[in-house]
């Protein structure tokens, strides 16, 4: 039998060493005249600034970022390699905007459209690789939707490009997108970080080069990628991750009045995070708390978490609050097996809520143990139903 013990069995208050603040006075206040944007750091996945997070925008080229995660994941199941060839169709040669100039009837590779949609925002390549993997955009566009409902995001696609008005995205459901896709395929950055791209149209005598529309890249420390997306309906949009010491964070903004606008308030963005921000492992909080095991060689087993590094406002005195919830689990119990919750609180606000899994192997016990351990449970299954 398995149930949940207490609703708290404890509730832990650590005053970490920082300078006696306020909650409010936890970061300083950020103002940003894009009409949504968000920061995440990566390792923690805990979201650290949003205005207006939550409200529906058109994402314009943002969209490539899940054409690119639908087809990465091709290549990790083995379905489609880099070197893979697809042939231009003249439907991808007519797109309009940005494009990587291919022509009707080129044989192209797989990794060569991946650079061209990452570093020059092609619309060509996207229809090419949507049509050469899918047999058609419209077959892509529905892989695309399946991996935004996988991802459980609120988000909505019409095209591969971007080009349409009616694609539908938010600045959080954007930032949990970046931090699964490089989650998923961490060499992704490598399309995204290159600062320009080159290709020779089967008609061109010289190779046409052209530069990564990301700025950030050439002006901010550690940055090395991520998107840049712009439709009159939307504004100019722009995904930047940035690298500082080993730690990374994911900024969107959505709605920015210019090109440079969408750099200066993204750039703001990073440096708000890397300024503000520590990262707090709470590893030593479980070190001798346990979950109840019933008919195993042990009564007890420890309990660790996935990943047990929290973000935390620098330079304040934060109160954090943990609360253990745990289940009485049946042996045998696997090393990680989830055995209750791990709540994470900064006063009264919850940052986040993770599993708590068993630290060790738990094995059957003897048939004595488990006769009397069934013993007990009838009893306590008797006392509760009176």
């Amino acid at each position: 039998m398995k149930y949940w013990s207490k609703a708290l069995i404890y509730c832990l208050l650590i005053l970490l060493v920082f300078p006696s603040m306020t909650l409010a006075q936890q970061a300083p206040a950020l103002e940003l005249g894009a009409k949504a944007a968000v920061l995440l750091d990566f390792q923690t996945g805990q979201i650290l600034y949003s205005k207006n997070g939550q409200q529906p925008h058109v994402p314009a080229s943002l969209a490539k970022i899940m054409t690119m995660y639908v087809t990465l994941d091709q290549i990790k199941a083995g379905q489609v390699s880099l070197d893979d060839t697809v042939v231009v169709s003249e439907r991808a040669w007519r797109m309009i905007g940005s494009r990587m100039f291919l022509e009707p009837g080129e044989v192209v590779t797989v990794e060569q459209l991946l650079l061209g949609i990452a570093v020059v925002s092609g619309n060509d390549a996207c229809v090419a690789l949507a049509e050469g993997l899918a047999g058609s955009e419209a077959a892509f566009v529905q892989l695309m939707n399946e991996k935004a409902r996988a991802l459980d995001l609120p988000m909505h696609f019409v095209d591969v490009h971007g080009l349409s008005g009616e694609n539908e995205v938010t600045a959080e459901s954007v930032a949990r997108l970046v931090h699964a896709y490089l989650m998923d395929h961490p060499d992704a950055i490598r399309f995204h970080r290159e600062p320009s791209f080159s290709y020779q149209p089967r008609s061109s005598r010289t190779p046409i080069v052209q530069y990564n529309r990301n700025g950030l890249l050439r002006t901010y420390e550690g940055a090395d990628g991520l998107k840049t997306g712009h439709l009159e309906v939307a504004g100019y949009n722009l995904v930047a991750t940035a690298v500082q010491n080993n730690r990374r964070l994911i900024a969107v903004v959505l709605g920015a009045e210019s090109e440079a606008k969408r750099e200066e308030e993204a750039a703001a963005l990073l440096t708000y995070g890397f300024r503000n921000f520590d990262l707090v492992n709470i590893a030593p909080l479980l070190h001798d708390k346990t979950a109840r095991v019933v008919k195993g060689k042990q009564a007890q087993v420890g309990l660790k978490v996935q990943e047990p590094i929290i973000a935390v406002p620098k330079g304040v005195g934060a109160t954090v609050s943990v609360g253990i919830q745990t289940k009485e689990v049946e042996a045998p119990v696997e090393e990680g097996t989830p055995v209750g919750v791990l709540s994470i609180y900064l006063q009264d606000e919850l940052v986040k809520q993770v599993p708590l899994l068993a630290v060790e192997e738990v094995e059957r016990g003897s048939w004595l143990k488990i006769m009397w351990d069934n013993l007990i449970m009838f009893f306590k299954d008797l006392i509760r139903r009176r």
